[in-house]
């Protein structure tokens, strides 16, 4: 193990979470920030088996049945059998949960500019360089093959 990489790797982690965390509720979001990262997953992977969502968000599957319930009533997502299994669903981002995630991130967007716009130009530029590393770590593909 290389312990630069493990700890830079801790550091990413905690302080986007932290990040995303100490952003304030927005009057505009709809959802939590649980179910926009599930609109998020979706957006993402296309339609998703329960069991798969809930191992990727490390929770519960009566957790992410919950979740989906929520979201599936307010128009956000819809079910559809699994073609490979009758007895399981498939969970799809509808037009509305596609909306209301962009929405979400519109309102957390709002929110973290004031912060923003405290920092000088050199950190914002930071930042900047940094998100466009994150978006070329995310298309590399797992070693795991999830």
């Amino acid at each position: 193990m290389d312990d630069r990489l493990h700890s830079l790797g801790e550091d990413l982690i905690t302080t986007a979470a932290r990040v995303v965390r100490w952003v304030p509720k927005s009057e505009t979001m709809e959802v939590s920030l649980s179910a926009a990262r599930i609109l998020a997953r979706l957006s993402d992977n296309g339609p998703t088996r329960i069991s798969d969502l809930a191992s990727a968000e490390r929770c519960s599957q009566p957790t992410i049945t919950n979740h989906v319930k929520r979201l599936e009533a307010a128009g956000m997502v819809s079910r559809t059998s699994d073609p490979n299994d009758a007895r399981s669903w498939k969970i799809a981002l509808t037009d509305r949960g596609l909306d209301e995630l962009k929405a979400t991130k519109v309102a957390l967007g709002t929110n973290l500019e004031p912060y923003l716009a405290r920092l000088p130009e050199a950190d914002l530029a930071a930042l900047r360089a940094g998100v466009e590393v994150m978006r070329r770590l995310m298309e590399i593909p797992s070693p795991t093959g999830r």
